[in-house]
């Protein structure tokens, strides 16, 4: 899926604040994300990571370059690698996670520039859109995305971010319907 210039912008409104219930498409996919810590916190970090691979998104030429990573979250580019840093707990145990749990324990997580190249606007590697985040209890998340009625989609961008954003346990894609979204 090609994702348009306005398309981005529209999403980058959605991560930044929760769109109106009456504007989501029929269906949409779920991850159910356990935190480690505060739902708040977790959401900052989803929110403001995303925020900033959108604008670099919109802004900036995908040419084969590294993209510029001045409003990347230090803590993301410290659990990505690309810094001598130390990531924090947090996402210290969430990259152990995700490399248990999709990786089968070995390999690497993702390095920054990799996971940034995915918001290219004109590459079809990202089957999904951020739609919105709901709470059920402390500690539990729900991560709503627009995968265009996909039950299988490519995310693995987004479980990545999903863990080491101080995910503890992150299932889905599931593809529920859009009506119950906010029960």
């Amino acid at each position: 899926m090609i994702h348009t210039l306005q398309d981005i912008s529209r999403e980058l409104e959605r991560v930044s604040q929760r769109p109106p219930r009456n504007e989501a498409p029929p269906v949409l996919s779920t991850f159910d994300v356990t935190t480690f810590d505060s739902a708040d916190e977790y959401v900052a970090r989803l929110r403001s990571t995303l925020c900033a691979a959108l604008k670099l998104a919109i802004s900036e030429s995908f040419d084969g370059e590294d993209l510029p990573i001045q409003g990347i979250p230090q803590w993301f580019i410290a659990a990505s690698g690309d810094s001598p840093a130390t990531p924090p707990d947090f996402a210290a145990r969430g990259l152990e996670l995700y490399l248990a749990q999709v990786k089968g324990g070995i390999g690497r997580g993702w390095q920054l520039q990799e996971w940034l190249y995915q918001f290219d606007p004109d590459s079809e590697f990202r089957g999904w859109a951020w739609w919105d985040v709901t709470y059920s209890v402390e500690g539990h998340v729900r991560i709503w995305v627009d995968s265009w009625g996909e039950s299988f989609f490519a995310c693995d961008e987004l479980r990545w971010l999903a863990y080491t954003a101080g995910g503890q346990d992150v299932s889905g894609p599931v593809l529920p319907n859009s009506d119950k979204q906010n029960e």
